[in-house]
């Protein structure tokens, strides 16, 4: 679908409005001494797990669909699209979650127990699908076994 100009010139907005924030948190960020550089893996894992997690919360889950649908009544161009865009792209939405996730994690009291809590939640997601697919793996197989024996006149015996 082409963009108008209108809802081009709100997406380079959003765009220096990201990186204002970006630079503020970078700026706030060294007021404090805290380096970037510094943050361990695993805390680069934790948030990252954390920022999957509300991405996935924000674009899909039901929680966030009151938003989602008062963002799809906003007109197709200006403010309102990149809005709809942020709220309903993955892509996009994890762009400033991840922003906003840093922000919480070095800035906010207790910030940290967020994003611990936000990637148990991502990990138990991971958990959650692979025991689904283990499940229909596990079905499949039996209809095979079933589908088999079934063809071949084979039966269990007594």
């Amino acid at each position: 679908m082409k963009q108008s100009n209108t809802e081009r010139i709100w997406n380079v907005v959003s765009m220096f409005v990201y990186v204002l924030l970006l630079i503020a948190l970078g700026t706030l960020l060294k007021d404090r001494g805290i380096g970037i550089e510094d943050t361990s893996i695993p805390d680069l894992l934790l948030i990252s797990i954390a920022t999957y997690r509300m991405t996935r919360l924000m674009v899909y889950d039901r929680i966030f669909k009151l938003f989602r649908d008062i963002s799809r009544s906003f007109q197709d161009n200006g403010f309102g699209a990149s809005i709809r865009t942020i709220l309903t792209c993955p892509w996009c939405a994890g762009v400033w979650i991840s922003l906003f996730n840093v922000a919480v994690f070095y800035l906010v009291p207790f910030g940290q127990l967020f994003i611990y809590v936000m990637a148990i939640a991502g990990v138990a997601v991971f958990l959650q699908l692979g025991v689904n697919i283990l499940g229909m793996v596990a079905d499949e197989k039996q209809m095979d076994v079933k589908e088999k024996r079934e063809r071949t006149g084979f039966t269990k015996p007594v």
